[in-house]
C-alpha cells in the first residue's frame, strides 16, 4: 500500500533540499558574517551585527531557494509561466 503520492514525495523532497542546503550555507556564513562584522570591521553593537547579518544572509537565502525550486520545477516539466 503507497501511503505518499508522487507529488507529496516530490514536495518532501523539495523541502529536504532547501532545509539541508540551507544547514550548510548558512552556518559557514553565520560565523564568516560574524568574523567579518566584529573581527574585520569592528562591530561593536549587538543590533548592528544582528541586522547586517540577516540583510546578507536574507539575499543568499532568497538566490538559494529560487534556484532550488526552478531545479524542482524543470524536473517536474512544471512551466514558468503557470
Amino acid at each position: 500500500m503507497n501511503v505518499m503520492s508522487k507529488s507529496s514525495r516530490q514536495i518532501h523532497k523539495e523541502t529536504f533540499t532547501t532545509v539541508f542546503t540551507g544547514l550548510l550555507i548558512n552556518y559557514p556564513l553565520n560565523l564568516l558574517g560574524l568574523y567579518i562584522c566584529i573581527d574585520v570591521i569592528g562591530m561593536t553593537s549587538a543590533l548592528h551585527i544582528g541586522t547586517t547579518i540577516t540583510a546578507f544572509m536574507t539575499c543568499i537565502a532568497y538566490t538559494r531557494v529560487y534556484i532550488i525550486r526552478r531545479y524542482f520545477y524543470k524536473r517536474l516539466g512544471i512551466s514558468e509561466n503557470s
